[in-house]
């Protein structure tokens, strides 16, 4: 089948959300080049258990794609049209695996030396996104809080010293409530403003009880978790044990497990939550196996994907290092911890949210606050707080709060 040949029926195997997307923008899908319609298709397949933001996205895509007239979008089309594919990978099932098929694409295209042409279209073609849309200023301005749980070794040396330049250092921060300031500031914002997944707080550890089951803030957790990573170790164990499967074939398999195989089971209603959790495990590196890395992988992704008003990312600790025999078969959960390496992975997770967050519209005028349990610091980054400074003044966190809203 080539792309021209798409009708409404042919995506029968599609949800039922993504079909009548399809349906609904059939001609545009025709008109793409096979080196690019599968890269689509991955973020169509998943269109009923994706956020309303990548919704959004989607929709605003290929709705500026059918405001072209045939010109323009062949002209849009032709750097991937430019791309030859061998006649064995064109008779790949590239409509009901897309996944599997755009692999064994990139795979090809390395081989043929076709790699770079194949990047520069893509560059391209994101690019006249980019020009094309003017993406929607937040309701309110976003605001991330990271926290640098208790128990991680403290050094008032290293922490947060790659942020610094951008805001403001609080040395002698009150936290005796702490966290329960910041549970309070992240109700009341998904109370003021409801939209669904809008509100988010993840956590290293267990799920602080503050805000276990606060109506409107999406929440998950490393400990939620450890269960369904280790079954997808299990799952993969039991792929390979009997034979010898190559890398891009565990990574097709793992790639096309769902909720339900990795036993996160639940309703219609928590569905776009279950299948974000399952590709944090399917997707992201390590983060089945370090908590740290968890709540970096999945702070990036919540900001990348869900583009929240809210985030709350809460850092503990992970286990030690050990062979990856054993990594990737004990409970982490169960481990010795290690305090110090806990510390420097959660002070350059924090750094890495707050690029994440200014990669987001509304970033000018945008807050993030990073805080240290253990060591009573904090930086504040916010349009009111000025910047490369220092403050040796007691504070409380609701005073801090107050001056980055």
């Amino acid at each position: 089948m080539e792309p021209r040949d798409l009708k409404p029926e042919s995506f029968l195997q599609y949800p039922p959300g993504a079909q009548k997307f399809a349906a609904a923008n059939l001609d545009v899908l025709r008109a793409m080049p096979l080196t690019l319609l599968p890269l689509v298709l991955r973020q169509l397949v998943r269109y009923d258990w994706s956020f309303p933001a990548e919704q959004q996205q989607l929709k605003s895509q290929f709705d500026w794609l059918k405001q072209r007239d045939s010109t323009t979008l062949t002209a849009v089309m032709a750097l991937f049209s430019a791309i030859p594919l061998s006649s064995e990978l064109r008779r790949g099932d590239w409509l009901n695996h897309p996944q599997r098929f755009s692999e064994l694409m990139t795979a090809e295209f390395w081989s043929t030396n076709r790699i770079d042409a194949y990047h520069a279209a893509a560059q391209k073609y994101q690019q006249d996104l980019d020009r094309a849309f003017d993406p929607a200023v937040p309701a309110v301005p976003r605001l991330t809080i990271v926290v640098v749980g208790k128990n991680t070794q403290s050094d008032r040396t290293v922490l947060f010293r790659k942020l610094m330049p951008h805001g403001t250092l609080f040395t002698h921060v009150d936290s005796a409530e702490g966290l329960e300031e910041i549970s309070k500031t992240v109700k009341a914002r998904a109370q003021e403003q409801s939209q669904k997944y809008a509100h988010w707080y993840i956590d290293g550890g267990e799920l602080y009880e503050g805000l276990k089951s606060s109506d409107g803030v999406t929440a998950t957790s490393y400990g939620k978790l450890v269960p369904a990573a280790m079954r997808e170790f299990a799952l993969m164990k039991q792929l390979t044990r009997n034979q010898t499967v190559g890398v891009e074939a565990v990574t097709s398999y793992v790639a096309g497990l769902s909720p339900d195989d990795l036993g996160l089971r639940g309703t219609d209603a928590d569905a776009t939550l279950r299948y974000f959790e399952t590709s944090l495990l399917t997707e992201g590196a390590g983060c089945q196996i370090f908590s740290t890395t968890f709540v970096q992988w999945a702070a990036r992704e919540c900001l990348r994907r869900a583009q929240p008003l809210t985030l709350l990312a809460r850092y503990g600790t992970r286990q030690e290092l050990a062979s990856m025999e054993q990594l990737l078969s004990r409970d982490p959960r169960q481990q010795a911890q290690d305090a110090e390496g806990s510390l420097v992975d959660a002070d350059m997770g924090a750094y890495y949210t707050w690029i994440y967050q200014s990669r987001l519209s509304g970033a000018d005028k945008s807050s993030f606050l990073a805080w240290s349990e253990e060591s009573n610091m904090a930086i504040a980054i916010a349009p009111s707080i000025p910047r490369g400074k220092t403050s040796a003044g007691v504070c409380s966190m609701k005073q801090l709060l107050e001056w980055i809203r």
